[in-house]
């Protein structure tokens, strides 16, 4: 009976120890990619409501828009890719996507780094007549080039 109430009592230590064993850490390669920070913004469509950071972020992107036509331009993705590197090698940061009106016709954009930190942080913008004429982004994938070479890639769920 004393058995099986220390047993009853444990679980819970047992339980976070086997968790444990199964997040141990790798030493991750020299790039990697933490995040991909997507941002869709429709200057039509404003959100009510009473965080901050919520409004800054829509009007940071309205920035010095006046007329009509500049908003227009604007409206459109937002990706900010989020990477870091132990070395200091030049890299590209490629974004590739696929827009609803081309399909699975692939785009590039492609951002060179001749002199990358610790921390980086490459933002994308699918904005303007391409937003507005080809689409919203079904897919997407962010990759890492050093030396004709992919370090490192994230890619969103539907990527193929």
């Amino acid at each position: 009976m004393i058995f099986s109430r220390k047993i009853f009592l444990f679980p819970p230590l047992v339980g976070a120890a086997f968790l444990l064993t199964g997040c141990q850490t790798t030493e991750s390669g020299p790039v990697t990619i933490s995040k991909v920070n997507p941002y869709h913004f429709d200057s039509m469509r404003v959100i009510k409501t009473d965080d901050e950071m919520i409004k800054f972020e829509q009007r940071r992107h309205v920035y010095g828009a006046v007329e009509w036509e500049e908003f227009r331009e604007k409206e459109g993705y937002y990706y900010t890719v989020f990477w870091n590197t132990k070395n200091k090698t030049p890299a590209t940061v490629q974004f590739e996507y696929c827009l609803a009106a081309t399909g699975p016709q692939v785009h590039t954009k492609e951002i060179h780094v001749s002199d990358p930190k610790r921390r980086n942080a490459t933002r994308f913008e699918v904005v303007g007549d391409e937003y507005h004429i080809s689409g919203r982004v079904t897919q997407w994938r962010a990759t890492v080039v050093e030396n004709e070479v992919v370090v490192a890639e994230y890619k969103s769920f539907l990527w193929k």
